[in-house]
C-alpha cells in the first residue's frame, strides 16, 4: 500500500469512527435535550446525565473529532496541488471548530447541572435550548465534509479501489 493510500486509510477510519460514536454512544444521550424527555427521569438521573455528558460523552466526541483532524494533517502532504490542500486544510480547520462547539456544549451542560442543582428544571430550559441550538451548528458543520469529500473526488483523488 502507498503511503497516500494508508493515508486515505487513516482518514477513512477516523471518520468511520467518528461516525460510529456519534450514532451508538452520543445519539442516544441526545434525546435528553428535549425538557420533556428529561421530565420523565428522576433527580439523580438528571443529574448523572448532566455528569456523564461532560465526563465522558463531549470528552469522547471531541477526541473522534481531533483523530479525525490529525489524520487529515497526516495526509496534507500527499495531496498534489493547492486546490486539494486547500480543501484538506478547510476541513481540519472544521475539526477547530467543531471541537470549539462541542467544549461549548459541555460548558453549558456544566452550568446547566449548576442552576439545576440550585432550583430545578426551570432554572435551565434556556441552558437546554442553548444546548439543542449548538447541537443544530454542529450537525451543520459536520455535514460539511462531505463537500471536502466530494471537492477533493471532483481534484481526482478518488479512494483506492481496494481499500478495505
Amino acid at each position: 500500500m502507498s503511503e497516500a493510500e494508508e493515508g486515505w486509510r487513516r482518514v477513512i477510519h477516523a471518520f468511520e469512527d467518528w461516525i460510529d460514536y456519534e450514532a451508538t454512544e452520543f445519539g442516544p444521550w441526545t434525546a435528553y435535550f428535549s425538557i420533556e424527555h428529561l421530565q420523565a427521569l428522576t433527580s439523580a438521573e438528571r443529574l448523572g446525565w448532566m455528569q456523564k455528558m461532560c465526563d465522558e460523552i463531549i470528552p469522547g466526541r471531541i477526541d473522534r473529532c481531533r483523530e479525525a483532524g490529525v489524520a487529515l494533517e497526516d495526509f496534507l502532504p500527499f495531496m498534489p496541488d493547492s486546490d486539494s490542500i486547500d480543501t484538506v486544510r478547510s476541513m481540519i480547520d472544521l475539526c477547530s471548530v467543531l471541537q470549539d462547539s462541542m467544549m461549548r456544549m459541555s460548558d453549558l451542560i456544566v452550568e446547566m447541572s449548576e442552576k439545576y442543582s440550585e432550583g430545578g428544571l426551570e432554572e435551565i430550559v434556556q441552558l437546554l435550548s442553548a444546548v439543542a441550538e449548538v447541537e443544530e451548528d454542529i450537525r451543520h458543520h459536520m455535514s460539511l465534509f462531505s463537500k471536502g469529500f466530494a471537492k477533493l473526488r471532483s481534484l481526482g483523488l478518488e479512494l483506492p479501489t481496494d481499500f478495505g
